[in-house]
């Protein structure tokens, strides 16, 4: 009975998303290099606000009140933890941890996930505020380096696209 009811969430989910209005992304390139003392990322023109020496939080100029972006320091095992969970455990369970989370206070969903190479879990799925992509690369014991955007609408994964494949973890 369960199954039923989750294939309905994630299809209704979806065509939430694909329904979604907002301002459209802007073209990807040309991107720009973003360090912190953590790690580096390239991120497309147009996204700017914050970098401290381990997290940025940025909003995207065609709409600031729209658009997020964050990259920082992650503990991984916290957030298994707070949803619930134990420690030791996969990538793939901090993430689902991490939706876990914003499900249960009404502020997001998780559509699907899937396996970078290298580790990293890539995510996608709605948020309150419309669209959102999440990243964890794992990086030494429960560390890690948890990568947000969100947008209005999907148009915005293309963003998702070329920053997540960019996050280097800094030694």
């Amino acid at each position: 009975m369960r199954r039923p009811a989750i294939a309905l969430s994630v299809l209704l989910a979806l065509v939430l998303a694909a329904c979604s209005t907002g301002v459209e992304a802007p073209p990807t390139t040309p991107t720009n290099t973003v360090c912190t003392d953590v790690f580096c990322l390239e991120v497309p023109e147009g996204w700017g606000d914050e970098v401290s020496d381990t997290f940025l939080a940025f909003n995207h100029e065609v709409a600031p009140e729209a658009t997020f972006l964050t990259a920082s320091q992650l503990d991984m095992e916290a957030i298994v933890v707070n949803a619930g969970g134990s420690w030791p455990a996969t990538t793939e369970t901090v993430v689902e941890s991490f939706w876990a989370l914003l499900e249960q206070s009404g502020e997001g969903d998780l559509i699907r996930t899937e396996r970078l190479v290298g580790g990293a879990i890539r995510s996608w799925g709605t948020h309150s505020t419309g669209t959102m992509w999440f990243l964890v690369v794992p990086v030494d014991g429960s560390e890690g380096i948890g990568v947000e955007i969100r947008g209005p609408n999907g148009s915005w994964e293309s963003h998702a696209d070329v920053v997540f494949p960019s996050v280097i973890p800094l030694p």
